[in-house]
């Protein structure tokens, strides 16, 4: 067996950060941006919580209260089916509910049929009749990791039974006290401590024909690949991703086949393969499938939708009459709403997109219409291809489109999800983002209510579009273009001692800056021209706190000699070596020999870069 290039460093002390030096080179696949801190083996935007913490504190710190149905961070505008559309499947979804006998419902059906938008429609419909016993939203464009990773998952679930069901409460903190290890475990066990446990006890002395009935976990195919992972291949980062998504349902299942659990779980996805063979493996009878196909009439919604939202937006600007008729007729287009419900090919994302491009006001409403009715497909064979011209529109009707969509591929590499530090490191200059982005809001949110930077994508598969390149067309970048584009910002920010673009109110600009110089981290072993001087690296050594500053100067010394050949380095790199040995013996740091990771992944053989079983 191959030995592991991995090797354990020692913890920075006064604190709880366990460094760990990765001596292999790294595809690009594997990287985050946004936090160089692991903390017990796992890379998160903060610690996790201590042990010693009270039970309630810990079991909060677990809790993704974003993933909630009703929650701001998804806010009013989270999807939600129109009045008068998708009405069959609801009525199925709340009637199984009610009185289905299987404990496990599976609504499934391709991207963007609708999936999110029914599961919040019937999440609002339980919790207005009190039937709500739970919901976790995953998503993997939010930018909170706690969103999309599935160790959030049954913790949120049992802390809304916690807040809903009158003596659960001190039961399950209880479990927690006894198990103060839960949180570690794996899903199965977490069930069985944080909620079949307590129900159990709970159960000898309540009555639970009483509670509510529904709980909804929606987008288990966004559950991501486990974090603080090296990914030698993108096969290895799917099998991970598979492996979470049948975790995830054995414990949902696990939880709904107890006897005395008594809710109906409402489970959502895509029918990605690994979903589809782990349902397929169950007994039969124990889960209930949907399927969004045609026998739900999309295209009669579909049209609904567009004919009233179209509607709409005339009334808004003061149109006496069906003005998209004109716009239709000068195109040969006899009914437009039913023409858009045809191009969508059942994708109800195709429809919401179209609708927030006419809405934009970045130009005439009828000019935008006229622009969406032209942008047209001649492929029959692909399923997306409607969306794909779509989206290829509305990006080509950014300033610099190229630029645009290297910032869309950064924005979700961001782990920790800050959408100041996000804007402050993809800026050159101040209002790039609105100039860049500001036509393209019918795909991305830029600011929330307040005026904050946000960066929302409104549906994965502009995620999935950006990453295909038989999709994306001219518009794909590499992962070694991308992480270069990165790399050239972080470098920018370090050669101008500063932000390029808007810079933060005086009392969060030295966090900010904080922020940036960690991200550097990730960078300054890309290969690029020493255009600085040692007074830049003084610059990113003054914005280290102090305490984490060994660490970071440990890891920086290590990340430097990445690309170095095996007898020499670069000219950047011998700046930053000769400043970090500098820091080092002004304050009597250890670091490692470079010997032990210059040159050692050239000497060995690479890896294939094939993901294909052996």
């Amino acid at each position: 067996m191959k030995k592991s290039s991995r090797k354990k460093g020692k913890a920075v002390a006064g604190s709880n950060i366990s460094t760990t030096y990765d001596t292999s080179r790294r595809d690009s696949s594997s990287r985050h941006y946004g936090d160089n801190r692991q903390y017990n083996n796992h890379y998160y935007g903060a610690p996790m919580p201590s042990p010693n913490r009270h039970p309630q504190n810990r079991l909060e710190g677990y809790v993704s209260k974003g993933a909630a149905h009703n929650s701001l961070e998804r806010g009013i505008d989270a999807p939600k089916c129109h009045p008068k559309t998708r009405e069959m499947v609801q009525e199925n979804i709340l009637s199984h509910i009610a009185r289905g006998k299987e404990k496990v419902l599976w609504l499934s059906g391709p991207a963007g049929a609708g999936k999110s938008a029914i599961m919040g429609s019937i999440a609002d419909q339980c919790y207005t009749e009190r039937q709500l016993a739970g919901s976790f939203f995953i998503s993997k464009s939010a930018l909170s990791v706690d969103r999309h990773s599935k160790r959030y998952i049954i913790p949120t679930l049992a802390f809304h039974l916690l807040e809903l069901i009158p003596g659960l409460r001190e039961l399950i903190l209880a479990s927690i006290k006894r198990n103060p290890s839960v949180f570690d475990k794996k899903l199965q066990h977490q069930v069985e401590i944080l909620i079949l446990r307590p129900i159990r006890e709970l159960c000898k002395t309540a009555d639970a024909s009483e509670w509510p009935r529904a709980m909804l976990v929606d987008g288990v195919d966004e559950c991501t690949a486990d974090e603080g992972r090296e990914y030698e291949t993108e096969y290895e980062r799917q099998e991970s991703k598979e492996a979470n998504h049948r975790e995830v349902l054995s414990a949902l299942v696990k939880l709904a086949s107890n006897p005395t659990f008594s809710f109906r779980i409402v489970i959502a996805s895509r029918p990605e393969n690994a979903i589809e063979e782990y349902f397929s493996s169950l007994r039969k009878g124990a889960v209930a499938r949907i399927f969004l196909d045609e026998m739900y009439g999309p295209e009669d919604d579909i049209a609904l939708y567009g004919e009233a939202m179209l509607t709409k937006i005339g009334r808004e600007c003061g149109f006496l009459r069906p003005w998209y008729s004109q716009v239709g007729e000068a195109l040969g287009i006899e009914d437009v709403p039913r023409h858009l419900a045809q191009q969508s090919l059942g994708q109800f994302i195709y429809i919401a997109t179209a609708i927030r491009y006419v809405q934009t006001k970045s130009k005439a409403p009828h000019k935008l219409l006229e622009q969406v009715l032209n942008w047209r497909s001649n492929s029959n064979c692909n399923a997306f291809a409607s969306l794909d011209a779509l989206y290829t529109g509305i990006l080509e009707s950014s300033p610099d489109s190229a630029l645009s969509v290297k910032w869309l591929r950064s924005i979700p590499l961001f782990r920790q999800g800050d959408p100041w530090l996000i804007k402050f490191i993809l800026e050159s200059s101040p209002g790039q983002t609105q100039y860049l982005l500001g036509p393209l809001v019918s795909l991305v949110c830029i600011v929330d209510r307040r005026g904050n930077p946000i960066f929302h994508f409104y549906h994965k598969s502009l995620s999935d579009f950006l990453e295909d390149p038989k999709r994306c067309g001219t518009f794909h970048i590499t992962d070694d273009d991308l992480e270069g584009f990165l790399a050239h910002r972080h470098i920018e920010i370090l050669k101008n001692k500063g932000l390029q673009g808007q810079v933060p109110r005086k009392g969060a600009l030295d966090g900010v800056l904080e922020g940036v110089c960690i991200n550097l981290l990730n960078h300054i072993g890309h290969l690029h021209k020493k255009e600085y001087d040692a007074s830049h690296v003084d610059w990113w050594f003054s914005h280290l706190r102090r305490g984490l500053a060994q660490h970071y100067v440990k890891v920086a010394y290590e990340n430097v000699h990445k690309n170095c050949d095996f007898l020499s380095c670069g000219p950047a790199c011998e700046l930053w070596t000769e400043c970090l040995m500098r820091y080092a013996r002004q304050n009597h740091w250890m670091l490692p020999s470079r010997e032990r990771f210059s040159g050692f992944a050239v000497a060995r053989k690479p890896k294939p870069k094939s993901g294909k079983r052996k």
